[in-house]
């Protein structure tokens, strides 16, 4: 067998072989198989199309055709000889923070897998979460579900306001198109020559999802903040205020509950309470604050709008961070190894002329994929810190020498996603919080998956019905790309980076805590919150309910508690939570519902 060669191209593809969706979307299936997919131009096309599919079939010839830009995509399965331009070793090296001014994809250019990723999803003009996501929200109230007579009663609830959320959003877009070509066309009128496009309604990307928060509201958030509150109570009420910190409100439901909660039955720790969000999306932040002036909070919730990999605020004070559904957005990075030698090699993300994606792979050079890589190392051999291969093949080199010399064998593994911003944001809360506890619920397998170790599930929506995809080179802006999170590697690799010191030593002062998020709104609670700070002795009480960077050898493992979601609920939230979530059969369909998720805390 040869030596590995500096590249392997895989084309993009948009899914053929169609199956249901995730489960963080609405239940959809559709059915038949289709070779490639054209990327609507205009309503019309959306109409030709979403009929096409309707029949197993898309429009579009069965030759690659190179000349439109952005026309086709191809599947990887399907395409045994894809080759990346040529010229593509002049193609300039950016990063997802170069391309955030961009207003449109970038062409010749080629950048880390998780700058491809974090581009698709965040950049400001084209993102996903920029343009084409809308969080679902329930009635005001939440459900009443002992109206429902099961579960499935009330998935069909669900579904039906589904359908008439999803209506709503698609008449608002088309009014919000049809009065931009009105607009252009006056403007033409008029002389100006200025064309106002809409985006495509009805069609590809907008979709529509939800979050256990969202879906069996109060009763969720008010589980989770019973969980900070125990511990908060037990070892700093009433000489310490409550301090928390969530990273991605989204629609800000779980503020907003979880004061309710802390008003409503704690108000001697509500009266000590400050609330802090991180959140990326100026669009939420705005909301963010708009529904916690209204809900009477504004004097104890303060919205930061900045991403939270360039804050630079924090504190030494003992707090709560949570982050629910954040880390399955956390861009990985991927890698492969060579399987002569089991050196690792970086993947990187190649768009040509016409946008168009290959892969190729190089050493690792990357110094945060580098670095995770080297957790890995210190960590205990387990299945998830080793190469993703067969134990017979990681043993013995001959086995490898043969296996690679067998037809059609490949000379790299597969696919291996490292979840390098995860690491990166623990390493920011062991830098900028040391003193936090962090609570973190995501799903820790996802069906529908990329081929490779934690692959990401890549779905959009079509034509009212979500379609999952078999790469992740997809157009940027128009696919959800999230992860299953390893919980038993995200502890341990979160207990090695809060042993370890932080590389610049530099502490957090008080006067920097006053100012977090300064630049981007003002807090009544800020100025004091400057005044009270204390620097916590690392050998007292705290230190054992607290992580604080003190560096220690080797790997010891923190006592940090990984649950099922329903086991979390009932540990935490008790009868009290659980029990308005039964339906008339009596099974809790909060218990019942995202068996796929789990919580660390």
């Amino acid at each position: 067998m040869t030596a590995p060669t500096p590249f392997h191209a895989a084309r993009s593809a948009w899914r053929a072989p169609l199956r249901p969706a995730a489960m963080r979307a609405p239940i959809a299936v559709l059915a038949g198989p289709s070779r490639r997919l054209r990327l609507p131009e205009s309503s019309a096309d959306v109409d030709h199309a979403s009929a096409s599919r309707r029949r197993g079939y898309a429009s579009g010839s069965g030759k690659s055709n190179r000349v439109g830009k952005e026309r086709y995509n191809f599947n990887t399965s399907l395409d045994f000889s894809a080759e990346p331009d040529p010229d593509h070793v002049n193609y300039r090296r950016v990063t997802a923070s170069e391309l955030s001014s961009r207003t449109t994809p970038p062409t010749r250019v080629k950048m880390l897998v998780r700058d491809f990723i974090d581009d698709s999803l965040y950049n400001p003009s084209y993102g996903y979460f920029s343009r084409n996501a809308t969080i679902f929200t329930p009635p005001d109230e939440g459900y009443d579900f002992g109206a429902f007579r099961d579960a499935a009663a009330f998935q069909e609830a669900v579904a039906g306001r589904y359908e008439e959320f999803e209506a709503r959003e698609v008449a608002l877009e088309e009014a919000q198109a049809a009065a931009g070509e009105e607009s252009a066309t006056k403007g033409k009128v008029r002389g100006k020559g200025k064309e106002v496009r809409g985006r495509s309604t009805g069609g590809l990307g907008r979709q529509v999802w939800h979050t256990p928060t969202e879906l069996f509201k109060p009763h969720y958030a008010r589980a989770l903040t019973q969980a900070i509150l125990t511990p908060y109570k037990l070892n700093h009420f009433p000489y310490q205020d409550l301090l928390i910190y969530e990273v991605g409100a989204g629609n800000g439901s779980f503020m907003l509950d979880s004061l309710r909660f802390l008003r409503d039955r704690h108000p001697e720790v509500f009266a000590r309470t400050k609330y802090r969000i991180v959140e990326i999306s100026a669009a939420l932040a705005e909301i963010q604050r708009k529904r916690a002036e209204e809900a009477g909070f504004g004097d104890v919730v303060e919205v930061i709008n900045e991403d939270v990999f360039r804050w630079e605020g924090g504190g030494v004070e003992p707090c709560f961070v949570v982050a629910l559904e954040v880390f399955d957005n956390f861009a990985h990075d991927m890698i492969r190894y060579d399987l002569r030698t089991l050196e690792p090699l970086q993947a990187v993300v190649s768009i040509d002329s016409t946008g168009d994606f290959s892969l190729l792979y190089e050493p690792l050079s990357d110094p945060l994929l580098r670095r995770v890589l080297a957790y890995r190392r210190l960590l205990p051999p387990t299945p998830s810190t080793l190469p993703p291969l067969s134990s017979p093949l990681l043993i013995s080199p001959f086995l490898r020498q043969i296996y690679g010399n067998l037809p059609f064998a490949p000379n790299l593994s597969p696919p291996d996603f490292v979840p390098t911003k995860a690491v990166l944001f623990l390493e920011r809360l062991r830098d900028r919080l040391p003193a936090h506890r962090l609570l973190v619920a995501d799903f820790d397998e996802l069906p529908d998956a990329v081929e490779g170790r934690n692959g990401p599930v890549v779905q959009t929506r079509y034509g009212g019905s979500m379609v999952p995809c078999e790469t992740f080179l997809v157009k940027q802006g128009y696919f959800d790309i999230f992860f299953p999170t390893d919980f038993d590697l995200l502890r341990d690799t979160y207990s090695l980076i809060m042993n370890s010191p932080s590389p610049s030593r530099q502490a957090v002062s008080p006067s920097r805590a006053s100012s977090a998020g300064s630049a981007s709104t003002s807090h009544p609670k800020s100025a004091s919150a400057s005044a009270t700070t204390t620097v916590p002795n690392p050998s007292s009480s705290l230190a054992g309910d607290f992580f604080f960077s003190t560096g220690v050898r080797g790997f010891r493992r923190r006592q940090v508690g990984i649950h099922s979601q329903a086991e979390f609920l009932e540990l935490y939230g008790g009868e009290e939570c659980v029990g308005p979530t039964r339906v008339r059969d009596g099974g809790s369909v909060m218990l019942g519902m995202y068996g796929n998720a789990k919580v660390m805390f």
